[in-house]
């Protein structure tokens, strides 16, 4: 005697009936999708310890991103997908504190940039042939434009 998978009959149908036979094939399917959906998660578990999915971010396809150490592949509460994070400790900040002296390239921002400007580190662009300083309408800085 050899081994059968076995399912249910439908009621009035027989082994060979075509109904059963789908029927069969829809559960076969069904566990294939859950065992496919279990490693999965199982696999993306491993990686990322982090609350469940919010369920937005179910129709959202993610990169398949790799980080170069020291950063790390994270995904923390409210994101949807993960991005590679390291500690401020870990990877140095520029925050362009060595500034701070006399530069000759720093800039004001300029007279016609938004308020929100305020504070903002302008360089003095240097331009290509053909272009020349100056100011683009809700730029902080002066960039460089066609000439005039």
């Amino acid at each position: 005697s050899g081994s059968t998978w076995w399912a249910p009959l439908l009621p009035g149908s027989s082994p060979a009936h075509p109904a059963h036979q789908r029927s069969i094939a829809a559960a076969m399917v069904r566990s294939v999708q859950i065992a496919v959906l279990l490693v999965t998660c199982g696999a993306v578990g491993a990686k990322l310890d982090s609350a469940p999915l919010h369920p937005v971010c179910h129709s959202i396809t993610c990169a398949d991103i790799q980080c170069l150490p020291p950063l790390e592949l994270r995904r923390l509460d409210g994101q949807c997908c993960p991005i590679c994070w390291a500690e401020d400790h870990v990877v140095g900040l520029d925050r362009h504190s060595a500034l701070g002296g006399n530069n000759p390239y720093l800039r004001d921002p300029h007279p016609a940039a938004p308020s929100s400007c305020s504070g903002s580190m302008c360089f003095q662009p240097h331009c290509a042939e053909g272009y020349t300083p100056g100011h683009v309408q809700g730029r902080c800085c002066e960039t460089c434009v066609p000439g005039r």
